[in-house]
């Protein structure tokens, strides 16, 4: 009999379960292109293969007297075909338990995720260890050089250990408080579902950009999707924009601070915040967020807001608070906190590293947020081989700020392909190939 582990959920995941549902269904999705068709047997063997090496991923969410808690889990993983529906709630939360997919379109391997289990960068580690185990059973001659978590190779206690309490020091001082933000409405898409547009372009002909005004990808790339925000909705609602900030949520890989591999949630958070007034220019966010990002992104920072959370899960009223009370009382703290505090989230994965000896057989990779009913459009950004890739998701029909988005980035000399899967289009169920 296979032996039982289990997991507590980590500082960062506690909350998903008590706020998660089909129109917040926190979630996230990573792709590998690969040159081939995927051969789905062969993927399934993979995955089966692969799940032995990632103790933390075969687990299931159980309800405890407390918390919520993952235990392991025995049950069959299966592959499936890509849904049309990419951030499906119900798909995710399989009846097997598991708490995340990985699906096959063509040439694609996507691995869709409920951040109850780990952020961005743990899901591609994962990703490009199944990516890799596939390669080697269809044939192909790759190794790891140091860049993939080998299946075959040892499961490191680090891995799975929750880095928020590690580092948790109840004497820093809590993070700031923070203020109601201005939030992207509009139509809702008839029965639901997430619409996906991604743009790929040369990531030095965007880095190019972001030098010319000595800012960092990720600042240049925010303050355009800011200011495409802000002119998009200024004739729309013009008294509310200038009322409340428009605020962005920008995960921060924390592993880098503390130079840690931990598979689980280590993202720490920071807002970046802009107000406007009719004579606010692209130029004016830019200098904004470079000042934010300059005083946010540091170790002192990033530790004020996971102690902020770390503290609220140790107050001695909410450890000794029965389950089904924490449900009740953290859903109804993020509604009427969480949600109002950010009007979207931009999240950079960063440059994915692969070994040479499998970059013959890799097209790309994409990285996308899922949108939810508050918050309506989300921007995951990720770069391979030279091919930046912008993945916006949203809830909502209208897509003006992509429009914009992509056109002041042509408008500047770069070249950007764009691809959909066609959600705002009726006849979606008839658009097979359209597919992300």
């Amino acid at each position: 009999m296979k032996k039982k582990t289990w997991f507590s959920l980590d500082n960062a995941a506690k909350i998903f379960p008590c706020i998660s549902k089909k129109d917040r269904p926190n979630m996230f999705r990573v792709s590998a292109m690969l040159v081939e068709d995927v051969n789905k047997d062969i993927l399934q063997q993979t995955v089966e293969t692969v799940l032995t090496r990632f103790p933390s991923f075969k687990v299931k969410l159980k309800p405890g007297i407390f918390w919520w808690y993952l235990d392991s889990n025995l049950n069959d993983f299966v592959v499936k075909e890509e849904d049309p529906d990419i951030f499906n709630f119900d798909s995710v939360h399989q009846k097997n338990g598991y708490l995340f997919n990985v699906t096959y379109f063509k040439n694609k391997i996507s691995l869709t995720v409920f951040h109850s289990i780990t952020d961005g960068t743990g899901a591609m580690e994962f990703l490009k260890s199944i990516v890799f185990q596939y390669l080697k059973y269809t044939g192909k001659k790759v190794k790891s050089d140091g860049l993939i978590l080998n299946p075959d190779g040892p499961t490191s206690n680090n891995e799975t250990v929750d880095n928020f309490l590690t580092y948790y020091d109840k004497h820093k001082n809590k993070a700031a408080k923070e203020v109601p933000a201005y939030h992207i409405e509009g139509t809702n898409f008839e029965g639901g579902g997430i619409g996906c547009i991604i743009g790929t372009c040369n990531v030095e002909e965007v880095k190019a950009l972001a030098k010319q005004h000595n800012v960092t990808l990720t600042t240049y790339l925010a303050a355009l999707y800011t200011w495409c925000c802000y002119k998009e909705h200024y004739n729309i609602n013009r008294e509310e924009v200038f009322k409340k900030p428009i605020a962005l949520l920008v995960p921060a890989n924390m592993r880098k601070v503390f130079d840690d591999n931990t598979l689980r949630n280590y993202a720490g958070f920071i807002r970046l915040v802009s107000y406007f007034k009719p004579t606010t220019t692209f130029n004016d966010i830019l200098v904004e967020f470079d000042k934010q990002m300059k005083e946010k992104l540091t170790k002192e920072n990033l530790l004020k807001a996971a102690n902020s959370n770390v503290k609220f899960e140790k107050w001695f009223i909410i450890r000794i608070m029965p389950l089904f009370l924490k449900n009740i009382v953290m859903r109804l703290a993020y509604k009427f906190v969480g949600d109002k505090l950010h009007t979207s989230s931009v999240s950079n994965l960063g440059v994915i590293q692969i070994p040479e000896s499998m970059k013959p057989y890799i097209k790309n990779f994409h990285f996308d947020l899922c949108a939810s009913f508050s918050n309506t459009k989300n921007f995951g950004i990720c770069s391979y081989n030279n091919q930046l890739n912008l993945s916006f998701s949203r809830s909502v029909v209208e897509t003006g700020i992509e429009t914009r988005f992509f056109r002041e980035l042509s408008s500047k000399g770069v070249n950007v392909v764009i691809n959909s899967n066609y959600w705002e289009v009726d006849a979606w169920k008839n658009v097979y190939n359209a597919k992300l």
